[in-house]
């Protein structure tokens, strides 16, 4: 009846005041008149409806840990004179952040649900709903956009209007501290800021010199060659801080066809968590490579090793959003030409499986002066590595902290013994 008169009321009323000029009635005319009244400002007071009317979102914090929480606090304010007889407001949130003090309806639509507001607004009114999204797991996770639907008083008319902008929430993975992964706290990975000038920092170029025989290739400088004339070699700046360097292997598979396995995957993301988190904290620059990529990407993950503050930030940030897509061996972004481990960096590598040859480029790293260290997350068979490289088999004490957080009881077992 609604979606009819809003469809005819103008033809209706016209029909009407003819019928009642031909037959000389006077209430034809009167109804005619009546129904463009009523109609004619039925459509004004429905076009009217959402001017002036502002729509905000407030999240605090946007960037949290696993376990926390989220607060939203939804504002809709009628900035003018008229009020707003009735007004619904559809928000767009997360499926995988549960919500705690609303309800909630399905879309129809992957990872998405709609909680729904029905209310009215007098005149220079304004209202707020707060409620809470938990942070059950790591992910980058979009509130909104956001859809308002108004109309008229008789709810003859309807408008309504998308807001696209919505707002971006970065859940970080759990992070344990290193006795709880079943790691030494004093020097699980050896000496990492010795504050000796030992070490250059290949990102820090300050000058070039004649080329000696014995300099790497990647040492040259080909721009100041081609001025001078003769090979010239860079210059770099000494580190006076050494780096850790956390490198994640994103595949749990064999093959990469085969998909993921979901549990190894995320054992590996809080395992590399915490290490970057203790190593930040301990004052090593902290860096991270990992051959996943950021969704919707297809480039690896590469953070250079820094001491900014906002350095573990971003590195939480990359392992709270990585993708389960396996862009390349980790072997391979280890020794990407052109992309160099700081010299002298201490290697964590986080992984659980050991292909031959992801051990074979530990192996070299170790050669070329590496302090690398491998952090076992499964309980998968191995390979032997090469002598010397330390070994920590978490599995145990991972399967523990995830039975604790189950509330299931764990089997007993030993962690984190280096071999």
């Amino acid at each position: 009846m609604r979606s009819l008169f809003a469809e005819s009321w103008l033809s209706a009323s016209g029909a009407l005041a003819v019928l009642g000029l031909v037959a000389g009635s006077v209430p034809l005319l009167g109804l005619g008149a009546l129904v463009f009244g009523v109609g004619g400002m039925a459509r004004l007071w429905a076009r009217l409806s959402l001017e002036d009317v502002r729509f905000e979102r407030r999240l605090e914090p946007r960037r949290a840990f696993v376990g926390e929480r989220v607060d939203v606090r939804l504002r809709l304010a009628n900035g003018k004179r008229l009020p707003v007889p009735w007004i619904e407001v559809r928000e767009q949130l997360p499926e995988a952040m549960p919500v705690e003090g609303a309800h909630t309806q399905p879309s129809g639509m992957p990872g998405v649900v709609f909680l729904t507001r029905d209310t009215s607004l007098g005149g220079r009114d304004a209202l707020e709903w707060p409620f809470s999204l938990q942070a059950v797991q790591r992910g980058f996770f979009r509130v909104g956009p956001t859809r308002l639907r108004s109309g008229d008083l008789f709810g003859l008319f309807e408008r309504e209007q998308e807001l696209r902008r919505g707002d971006g929430i970065v859940v970080y993975p759990r992070a344990y501290t290193l006795p709880e992964l079943g790691l030494g706290s004093v020097r699980p990975f050896g000496e990492l800021a010795g504050g000796q000038r030992i070490f250059e920092d290949p990102v820090r170029v300050v000058g070039v010199r004649e080329y000696m025989p014995g300099d790497p290739l990647k040492r040259i400088d080909w721009a100041a060659t081609a001025r001078s004339g003769r090979l010239q070699s860079r210059i770099y700046e000494p580190s006076r801080t050494q780096s850790l360097v956390v490198a994640l292997n994103v595949a749990t598979m064999e093959q990469a066809w085969l998909g993921f396995d979901p549990l190894l995957l995320e054992r590996n993301v809080t395992v590399a968590a915490s290490v970057a988190r203790w190593a930040f904290e301990a004052g090593a620059a902290i860096g991270l490579v990992a051959n996943g990529s950021f969704p919707d990407a297809d480039r690896p993950i590469r953070i250079g090793g820094g001491r900014r503050p906002d350095q573990l930030a971003l590195v939480l940030e990359a392992l709270a959003m990585i993708a389960p897509f396996v862009t390349a061996a980790l072997a391979d972004e280890l020794e990407r030409p052109g992309h160099a481990l700081p010299s002298g960096a201490t290697v964590v590598v986080v992984t659980a499986r050991l292909p031959p040859e992801l051990a074979a480029t530990i192996g070299r790293l170790r050669v070329q002066g590496h302090a690398v260290h491998v952090l076992k997350t499964s309980a998968l068979e191995w390979e032997d590595l090469s002598a010397g490289v330390p070994l920590h088999e978490l599995d145990a004490a991972l399967t523990a902290l995830e039975a604790a957080a189950d509330g299931t009881p764990a089997a007993a077992g030993g962690a984190g013994a280096a071999r």
